[in-house]
């Protein structure tokens, strides 16, 4: 059943002049906006993280700590409130108290799914907006979807894609991107993997490599003479779990196999956490999966 309760919104129409100057330039710019909360800060960098909905824990935690320190930077996350990438996408500037946009596929009274009410609210509670082309009232039927994924690509400077499957609507998205003139980055993945299947064919075609926030800084300009972004060091901003790997890395450089017996926790999740702490610049890896701290 389809949640109506998001009553509060305005409609911004082609040629006002609160109407994004990116959606203007596009093939297709849709004539009027239904907007909750705020638009993208015209002034600030702009980037999609789009990718599965039945996401791997992987993508999950590449799609959140990519958009974590993104969001830490200045840079302003857009995506669709699917679930899976889109969602972890949102998360990662929500988590840290950062505007995220999404564009949606149905009224913007309607939140869709609904179990992402939460996602929805506290997006608008940190200063973000919920945005559609669609009127008041429109159901999320399945043709509106790979046309909300254009003005996803047209309000961005370039679009991420975690992970996707060789027919996936992440891939219609960087489809408008490059019809747009966007930048595509692509997480690489296993070969034969299916959630992988989309991104490493996108990057067989020319998509940039993602292999950290920090190529994506470099790309828009945020990484200047060779001065790193900031990053996240206070390590009251960890989860528990990423705080106990983090504590027994406190003395010693040890092997995966040594923190997954310090810690007790699943292989994979171990190694997810591991990941996220790497790209918050927390630990480092050596050789031969071992792992230490970073120091400053």
């Amino acid at each position: 059943m389809i949640k109506k309760k998001f009553t509060d919104y305005r409609i911004i129409n082609k040629g006002d002049r609160d109407y994004p100057e990116r959606l203007e330039k596009i093939k297709g710019a849709p004539a009027k906006l239904y907007l909750r909360g705020n638009l993208p800060d015209p002034k600030k960098k702009t980037v999609a993280i789009v990718g599965a909905r039945n996401a791997s824990d992987y993508g999950l935690t590449l799609a959140k700590t990519i958009s974590r320190i993104l969001t830490l930077n200045d840079v302003q996350v857009i995506s669709g409130l699917a679930m899976g990438i889109d969602t972890a996408g949102h998360m990662g500037a929500i988590e840290v108290e950062s505007p995220t946009f999404a564009v949606l596929g149905c009224g913007v009274d309607i939140c869709f799914p609904t179990h992402n009410s939460n996602v929805f609210e506290r997006m608008l509670d940190y200063g973000g907006g919920i945005i559609s082309e669609l009127d008041v009232g429109t159901p999320p039927l399945p043709y509106n979807f790979p046309l909300r994924n254009r003005i996803i690509s047209g309000l961005s400077d370039l679009v991420i894609v975690v992970e996707a499957r060789d027919k996936s609507g992440s891939l219609i998205t960087a489809d408008y991107a490059l019809e747009q003139g966007k930048t595509i980055f692509a997480c690489p993945g296993r070969v034969g993997d299916s959630l992988s299947r989309g991104t490493n064919n996108l990057i067989k075609q020319g998509a940039y490599i993602l292999t950290s926030a920090d190529d994506v800084l470099e790309h828009l300009g945020m990484i200047v003479d060779g001065l790193m972004p900031k990053k996240e060091k206070d390590i009251n901003t960890l989860d528990y779990y990423e705080k106990s790997v983090y504590d027994v890395l406190k003395d010693d450089t040890l092997h995966i196999d040594q923190i997954v017996d310090k810690t007790k926790l699943p292989v994979v999740k171990c190694l997810n956490i591991i990941m996220s702490l790497e790209l918050n610049g927390f630990v480092e890896a050596t050789i031969n999966n071992y792992y230490r701290r970073v120091t400053e």
